[in-house]
């Protein structure tokens, strides 16, 4: 997976894109604890306050190459790392190995501030390296902020409606002109 990368957000806050680890895992369970309902709902389709014991150590432990996994965290102000405020992640399908479903959550307060956007570079960039062509997930259709990051880093090719106000797209990843780290436009 592509190394730590510095990241200046839309307000000027610097901060780090960096691969999850296993020492992520309290992080993890603060975010989610921190999260408001709605953005849990979001996320989950339902209000979810924990993460179990195999979730943790199944999301903290990414392969690089089945499993790709990017934190976004702001910069103190002595210039250290503080908590991770969005993470994005992608889980190669089992039997197109070209597809992975992707998942991307940000804390409430850094909602707006380009932290998705940041996050997508990194993970697109890592996904083509490793054969990942396509996204696909589950949302709300009426989710209009996760369609329009998406459609900065892909070109929807499918949308099934699942139920409940939930669809499936799919996105076909696309590199943009000034590649996946351009940040002029």
């Amino acid at each position: 997976m592509t190394a730590v990368r510095p990241v200046i957000l839309l307000d000027g806050t610097r901060g780090i894109v960096r691969p999850i680890t296993p020492s992520d895992r309290n992080a993890l369970v603060a975010s989610l604890e921190n999260l408001d309902s709605e953005s849990r709902i979001q996320r989950f389709f339902f209000n979810k306050k924990h993460l179990s014991d195999s979730e943790l150590t199944r999301l903290t432990n990414p392969d690089g190459v089945n499993h790709l996994a990017y934190g976004l965290a702001v910069n103190l102000d002595d210039g250290t790392e503080g908590m991770p405020i969005a993470v994005a992640r992608c889980f190669r399908d089992e039997h197109e190995k070209d597809l992975a479903e992707i998942a991307i959550v940000t804390a409430d307060l850094w909602q707006n501030h380009g932290a998705g956007v940041e996050l997508m570079r990194s993970l697109s960039a890592a996904a083509m390296e490793v054969g990942i062509r396509r996204w696909f997930a589950a949302i709300f259709s009426d989710n209009a902020a996760i369609k329009r990051l998406l459609e900065k880093f892909g070109t929807k090719s499918e949308e099934r409606r699942l139920g409940s106000g939930i669809v499936e797209v799919v996105y076909e990843i696309v590199e943009p002109p000034g590649g996946f780290f351009d940040t002029s436009g």
